[in-house]
């Protein structure tokens, strides 16, 4: 009796180390899966649950639902202390560590984009990211309001080299430093950056009629790394995000 007790015993324990391996939820019988090698940078915790950050977001890859939050949320900080801009190209997510560059994907359509993760969320049952208005116009999901989706890490913190990102960005990056609604006050930005040398352009949102200034483009992540670095002191506000 003693050993049938004593085997069962071993067989629980082995039953309990095979469910201790990190997995995300996946809804749709879609297979998660983030790097074997990922580890925690952190925690905070929101409503009374905590949740953990990834050191890095290497080879981070992850099916589930999107949603897009927008017009109430605008201009307001996120969470790396940014100001929410809904028609940028930017994300919210629970784990990915903030500069992290994600390709989304709409499962339903097969539209893709790339976003910057600055902000922390969604923060309800079943859904992995939140997009700007602008992402989630790109890929088709203003009206349902929530799509399945996969997401993919393409570079950002601690990646080795960053992916080609998919034909609609270019595989190009840019440094936003302003947005304005008058457009006279877009060109006086540009004309100031042109006179220090650096390459800039001025982006319309047709949507919103808001006037974006770029710096760039650059041809790695690194590279416009370095440039929002040397913009950080007088565009605190700086990001950057991969374009066309």
């Amino acid at each position: 009796m003693r050993v049938f007790i004593f085997s069962l015993c071993i067989a629980c324990l082995i039953s309990l180390v095979g469910c201790g391996k990190k997995h995300i939820a996946s809804p749709h019988r879609h297979s998660a899966t983030t790097s074997t090698k990922a580890k925690s940078a952190g925690s905070y915790a929101v409503w009374g649950k905590r949740y953990n950050t990834l050191a890095s977001s290497e080879n981070f890859v992850q099916f589930g639902k999107a949603s897009w939050y927008g017009k109430k949320f605008h201009g307001k900080k996120t969470a790396n202390g940014e100001r929410y801009d809904m028609y940028g190209m930017t994300a919210a997510h629970k784990n990915l560590p903030f500069g992290t560059l994600v390709r989304v994907t709409n499962i339903e359509n097969n539209r893709s984009v790339v976003v910057r993760v600055n902000d922390r969320g969604p923060f309800v049952e079943g859904r992995i990211i939140d997009l700007t208005h602008s992402a989630a116009q790109k890929l088709g999901m203003l009206g349902p309001g929530v799509v399945s989706v996969k997401l993919e890490a393409i570079g950002g913190p601690n990646h080795s080299t960053v992916a080609s990102a998919p034909n609609k960005t270019g595989g190009t990056y840019y440094v936003q430093v302003g947005s304005f609604g008058d457009k006279f006050n877009a060109q006086t930005l540009r004309k100031k950056i042109v006179q220090e040398g650096r390459s800039c352009r001025l982006y319309q949102d047709i949507s919103s009629s808001i006037w974006k200034v770029h710096v760039g483009p650059y041809l790695t992540y690194t590279a416009a790394e370095r440039a929002k670095h040397a913009l950080g002191n007088e565009f605190s506000g700086a990001f950057i995000f991969a374009g066309k």
